[in-house]
């Protein structure tokens, strides 16, 4: 806020971390206990915000279990891949399980869901939904792709 910017000059807010760019995930599961999912529940809840993703940055995991000193940088949503199988030494095996173990999960959700009345979308929704996702990938990509480092 103390700085403005001569025109044309990029500044960068903050590097995304981005398998494609060489970012490394470290799965930390093991660490998951009541206390840490009752934070997150209470954040998940709030928002609405039921199964998916958190990408989070924090100073220690001592800090995550109480609650401070965190932030989100992002929550994906039930179509965000299991992303803690790569870079963690998962074999090929072990990662098809965890892909497997996620959509049988969204398999899960999505009958319950309609038990609870919300109807499946008819084919030519979901893939008109799929296609226009794709294009808005293909946009913040190309977007993406002129940030200079």
């Amino acid at each position: 806020l103390q700085r403005v910017l001569v025109e044309g000059e990029k500044y960068q807010l903050t590097h995304a971390a981005n398998l494609s760019r060489g970012a490394k995930f470290v799965n930390l599961n093991h660490l998951i206990d009541d206390k840490l999912t009752c934070i997150f529940d209470r954040l998940s809840h709030h928002t609405n915000f039921f199964y998916g993703r958190y990408d989070i940055k924090c100073h220690s995991i001592e800090d995550l279990w109480t609650g401070a000193n965190f932030l989100i940088l992002e929550f994906n949503g039930s179509g965000a891949e299991p992303n803690h199988v790569y870079n963690a030494g998962y074999s090929l095996r072990e990662a098809q399980k965890e892909f497997l173990k996620h959509w049988g999960i969204l398999y899960k959700i999505s009958k319950h869901n309609h038990q609870q009345g919300i109807h499946y979308w008819p084919f030519l929704k979901g893939l008109r939904f799929l296609r226009s996702a794709k294009k808005h990938l293909q946009l913040l990509e190309e977007f993406d792709s002129k940030i200079i480092f």
